[in-house]
């Protein structure tokens, strides 16, 4: 069960990348938001929630094994991060599922880099794996709340 737990944490080895692990997890995450881009909301509701529950339930392993718990080859917070920006961005926006990927991926790896307010608070201030997970989510979320406000204005 620790291998299952662990291999789940790298986002089934997609953040094993001795460069930019963030980065190369992030795009791990893409081919499966293209395969449910035009998905119900539903299961993109359920997908989330899937993905925070495995997160928090492998990231102890992954950090475990790595020898620090927030190591930056353990991804699967990543991937829910970019699953609620891709989120935003389909339910928010008219954008094509290859461009909306694209802003997707770009608007979340330049918030989880940069940490700015509520995403640096997050990696600070919250302890063990929920705070690992919960900065990318709010890198996230600054891209979901980009892509209501784009999609406002543009409607």
């Amino acid at each position: 069960m620790n291998r299952v737990k662990f291999w789940i944490a790298v986002g089934l080895g997609s953040g094993l990348s001795p460069t930019a692990p963030g980065t190369t997890g992030t795009i791990g995450m893409l081919p499966l938001l293209f395969f449910i881009w035009e998905g119900p909301l539903i299961v993109w509701i359920l997908g989330f929630f899937v993905l925070c529950g495995l997160a928090i339930w492998s990231i102890p392993e992954g950090g475990r094994h790595l020898g620090e718990p927030d190591h930056g080859q353990i991804v699967i917070d990543e991937w829910a991060g970019m699953c609620l920006a891709a989120f935003g961005i389909r339910f928010f926006t008219d954008l094509s599922v290859w461009i909306g990927l694209c802003f997707g991926f770009i608007g979340f790896r330049i918030f989880d880099i940069t940490k700015p307010g509520v995403v640096s608070w997050c990696e600070r201030k919250i302890p063990g794996a929920w705070g690992v997970l919960m900065d990318d989510i709010a890198a996230g979320g600054y891209v979901l709340i980009l892509a209501l406000v784009f999609g406002i204005i543009s409607a």
